[in-house]
């Protein structure tokens, strides 16, 4: 073999290798991928397939469905039709939550005849009770009588800090409720962080339990150990004497 065909062979093996070293390199970085909660593989201790273990969401067999304590109940808001409406839900799992999770109720009259349907979206926060709260809903001169709610779909359910536990109601004054009645309250944060983008909702019950009224409204944030004051306002009276105040918080997702 003479010098040249030598020369030219050895530029050709050495194009076959550098080809040979990329084909392997591409094939490395394709099929050996680290372990990930999206890699649609049950690996690095996962439960399921990209569930349980180190991932953030929970496999079916990880968390208990929400159970739906009462309502959605209902209070007249206006003399004209408005409504609000309430429902009160138990999150038995700890520590866990889930967004987007999806909902229908539905309203009837005493003839069973439907008169509003909703399907609606909700976070699910990782605390013990909450509520879901739909209001200014028309139903014209029309009369509920009975509702239904159910939770619709799949929600992704998560491991989420819990917030709402560190949120109280320091101070709840009501008054004015033979005519337009106001609520007074003063909310506390007690951790060393500043908690923000939070829905509160007041519901008053009367001497028998039951919920009468209710009403909602935001705080954009709350100071590391700090208060802040907010108000519920309605635009007639109560058909019977308020007993009891609850304030249910909700950090929603930023």
């Amino acid at each position: 073999m003479s010098w040249a065909q030598r020369r030219k062979t050895t530029y050709i093996v050495s194009i076959l290798f550098i080809i040979v070293i990329i084909f392997v390199i591409i094939l490395f970085v394709t099929f050996n991928k680290a372990p990930s909660c999206s890699d649609g593989i049950k690996n690095q201790g996962e439960l399921g397939i990209d569930c349980g273990g180190p991932c953030v969401n929970l496999c079916r067999a990880q968390f208990t469905d929400p159970v739906v304590i009462w309502g959605p109940r209902w209070s007249k808001v206006l003399s004209s039709g408005m409504y609000n409406f309430l429902t009160y839900i138990q999150n038995p799992n700890i520590g866990v939550g889930a967004y987007n999770a999806q909902y229908n109720f539905k309203v009837y009259d005493k003839n069973n005849i439907l008169l509003y349907q909703k399907t609606g979206v909700t976070y699910l926060p990782p605390n013990n009770n909450f509520v879901i709260f739909d209001d200014n809903i028309s139903l014209n001169d029309k009369v509920p009588a009975r509702t239904e709610f159910k939770f619709i779909g799949n929600p992704v359910w998560q491991k989420i800090e819990n917030q709402e536990s560190n949120i109280t109601a320091v101070s709840k004054n009501l008054i004015n409720e033979d005519t337009k009645p106001k609520l007074f309250v003063t909310m506390k944060n007690s951790t060393l962080s500043p908690i923000s983008n939070i829905e509160e909702v007041s519901i008053l019950y009367d001497i028998n339990g039951n919920a009468i009224a209710f009403s909602k409204t935001k705080i954009d944030s709350i100071d590391a150990d700090g208060t802040a004051d907010i108000v519920f306002t309605w635009p007639e009276p109560f058909l019977s004497k308020v007993v009891r105040v609850d304030i249910v918080s909700k950090v929603l997702p930023n």
